[in-house]
């Protein structure tokens, strides 16, 4: 087992409770038939089913600096439960978020706010056990125009948005509950809202800058990455990777994640690598740059893309820049 692990697949089963496919060291629900029940979008809160694990859950909308409609989706685990981030660690899988849009738009990767990084009952656990709130932007295919914000803007009288949300809490065992909702289109803004998804934060969380906006520059030379950027006036950096086929950090069993060095205002993390992310298209590594200790301290997302094998097979001859293209969230 390795520092990386990549989200396995799970079978959902539509609304409320299910008896769900477990993480490796998580013991099996008790079967549940959930059944087919009715749109909880359509329902008061207080009349909506109660999901195990999941204390409280709601979808709103906000809006973005860049013009773009932001979909929250607030998940408030049971306490004692939790859910997670886009790589899990070594059990668990991450929330998806289907999305139905008018014609002319579409929804973007979702957005993952800074995770809990530790062990967790003895396994390397990256997410939330208290509440958080996941991102997903949503923009006009065809460009901007008119003002995306007017009501008067809607497409055709019946246009409408509907969210199928798949979310796994776990404790002792674990459940995967799907949350739906909708309404009219285009959406009501939360009054005062306007997130930065670029290195902002949003609910008491930093929400990932990229290594650019950032001033972070990695390399990765044969099997060994090196990171090195600002430290923000942290004492404390690390990194943990994201959810990469393929890639595995040289590091122990049960390493949470790679401590960096800080030296004035500059920091530097370091670590060797048993083997790349898989391509085309994946990047070679690809994780988040954690700055400090605490949820609301700034996060970096990194990646490196693949260079050419070196002489002998070892991996990336040369050193590379780390990229700015956005996390590959689910």
């Amino acid at each position: 087992m390795t520092l990386s692990a990549a989200a396995s697949a799970v079978a959902f089963v539509a609304l409320a409770l299910s008896g769900a496919p477990v993480p490796q060291d998580a013991a099996p629900a008790d079967g549940q038939d959930a059944g087919q029940a009715a749109d909880p979008s359509a329902a008061p809160d207080a009349a909506r089913p109660r999901t195990e694990g999941i204390d409280r859950s709601s979808f709103r909308w906000a809006q973005s600096s860049d013009r773009s409609w932001i979909l929250v989706a607030s998940i408030t685990p049971t306490p004692g439960w939790h859910v997670y981030w886009e790589n899990p660690g070594d059990s668990g899988n991450a929330p998806s978020f289907e999305l139905t849009l008018p014609a002319g738009w579409r929804a973007g990767r979702t957005v993952f706010p800074r995770p809990e990084a530790r062990t967790l009952d003895g396994s390397v656990f990256y997410g939330y056990s208290r509440s958080v709130e996941y991102l997903v932007p949503v923009k006009r295919v065809d460009g901007v125009g008119d003002d995306p914000w007017s009501r008067d803007n809607k497409p055709d009288a019946n246009a409408a948005w509907k969210v199928r949300a798949k979310v796994m809490a776990c404790k002792e065992r674990c459940t995967v509950s799907t949350l739906v909702a909708g309404g009219d289109w285009p959406p009501l803004a939360e009054a005062g809202t306007d997130v930065r998804l670029n290195g902002g934060s949003f609910g008491g969380r930093a929400l990932p800058a990229t290594a650019a906006s950032a001033g972070i520059f990695a390399s990765l030379e044969n099997n060994t990455v090196r990171i090195e950027g600002p430290s923000r006036g942290t004492s404390t950096v690390r990194f943990i990777p994201a959810a990469i086929p393929g890639m595995q950090l040289g590091v122990p069993d049960g390493t949470v994640a790679v401590d960096g060095t800080v030296n004035g205002d500059r920091f530097r993390v370091e670590f060797t690598l048993q083997s790349l992310g898989q391509g085309p298209g994946e990047p070679a590594v690809a994780g988040l740059v954690l700055l400090g200790n605490d949820p609301s301290e700034p996060c970096v997302w990194l990646t490196i893309p693949h260079p050419l094998a070196g002489p002998d097979g070892a991996f990336g001859a040369n050193g590379v820049g780390a990229s700015d293209q956005a996390p590959p969230s689910k």
